[in-house]
């Protein structure tokens, strides 16, 4: 049994993720959440090192800065996510109707 090249079990990629265009709307905007927080987290970072703060007070800071950070990056990939699966119904629900 000889499959096509262009066949679609011949693609290259992971087999745990599908190919949803959900996924594709969304991913770039949570990668630059990512590296905003990330930089941010940097920013925070340096600046605990300058400032006279005692050893406590500064793991206080970072710890703080990441639970916010990483809180807030749950929070815009749920919103996009959710967003994504809205238009992804309306347009299965266009698809429907002008068929």
């Amino acid at each position: 049994m000889v499959q096509k090249s262009g066949s679609r079990d011949d693609r290259r990629g992971s087999v745990a993720r599908s190919d949803d265009s959900a996924q594709m709307m969304v991913l770039p905007a949570v990668k630059l959440d990512l590296g905003v927080l990330v930089l941010a987290l940097l920013c925070l970072w340096f600046g605990v090192m300058i400032a006279p703060l005692g050893r406590a007070l500064e793991l206080l800071v970072l710890f703080g800065g990441s639970v916010l950070g990483a809180a807030w990056l749950a929070w815009r990939t749920r919103r996009a996510l959710r967003r994504a699966r809205a238009e992804l119904q309306q347009g299965v629900l266009h698809g429907q109707e002008q068929e």
